[in-house]
């Protein structure tokens, strides 16, 4: 649900001259000067996870949110919004499919269904807004697949580094190293960093990076040490429903009756996986007691 405040942070931000570019790069420094700090006053084992946890969270972790910050940006620059938020939200089936081979969490049929039912609503929701209209490019197309595929990255690495290593250090160590890749790429690629203007617009930019990176990721990945990653992937679908609620309520962006059904088949599909995983746990519950 935090999540899906970034559209309105981001077009208030951009509106008072800050360009996408350099908001790719603010927003995790905000975020990533957070987490720094909080873990050096609260949790100071999640700075030293070992040269191993640091390899894969700094190194995988890292490589995978920046991609994510550069394809995300490239797709909202070449398709629109609402093309990036569908293919953005393929994620899940990407996660179901790979969550098996690599993590050994095999999706049933249930929860296939239940993740084909929230794609299926996110793309009628974010193709239902009034007066948006989904833009399909090629090269909108493939960095909006990139994106949706590294986003998937997210959950996966999630899943198998923070039983090991802690939500805290996964989160911390994968978005530093993405700000620092990102802080060499751009200036590289001829995208120079400009810096928000007035009081204004650096308290937006400071609670965007506090509530959409710092909080929202650190509650993603404790998520993911408690359950499995097809059911999060499933339950993450719901950013696009914050999104749109937001965007009627603050921006005017009112859906069409197709809009509103995607939206119900979202809400559906998510409720249905935890009503899925409440009725295996006390089947469970039930099979544990003595007879």
């Amino acid at each position: 649900m935090l999540w899906g405040s970034s559209g309105i942070f981001a077009d208030a931000l951009v509106a008072r001259g800050v360009p996408p570019e350099s908001l790719a790069l603010l927003r995790p420094v905000v975020g990533g000067t957070a987490l720094l700090l909080g873990a050096a006053f609260f949790r100071r084992e999640a700075l030293l996870p070992g040269w191993r946890g640091f390899i894969l969270l700094a190194g995988v972790g890292g490589v995978a949110t920046a991609l994510f910050q550069v394809a995300y940006l490239m797709s909202l620059a070449t398709a629109g919004v609402p093309t990036t938020v569908a293919l953005l939200y393929l994620a899940p089936a990407f996660v179901l499919a790979a969550s098996g081979p690599l993590l050994g969490e095999w999706p049933g049929p249930g929860q296939i269904a239940l993740g084909a039912l929230s794609v299926a609503g996110v793309w009628l929701t974010v193709t239902g807004v009034r007066g948006v209209a989904a833009e399909w490019t090629a090269a909108g197309v493939g960095w909006g697949v990139l994106a949706g595929a590294t986003f998937a990255s997210y959950t996966l690495l999630g899943r198998y580094a923070t039983p090991r290593h802690g939500s805290a250090a996964t989160v911390l160590h994968s978005t530093v190293s993405a700000c620092v890749l990102l802080g060499l790429a751009l200036p590289l690629s001829g995208h120079s960093i400009v810096l928000p203007s007035t009081d204004q617009a650096w308290v937006l930019l400071v609670v965007f990076g506090l509530l959409t990176m710092a909080l929202a990721t650190s509650l993603y990945y404790d998520a993911l040490g408690r359950i499995e990653a097809g059911r999060a992937a499933i339950a993450s679908t719901l950013e696009p429903v914050a999104a749109v609620v937001l965007a009627t309520m603050l921006l005017d962006e009112g859906l069409k009756p197709l809009g509103w059904a995607g939206l119900a088949m979202v809400v559906a599909g998510v409720a249905g996986g935890y009503a899925m995983a409440a009725s295996r746990s006390r089947q469970e519950a039930r099979a544990d007691q003595p007879r």
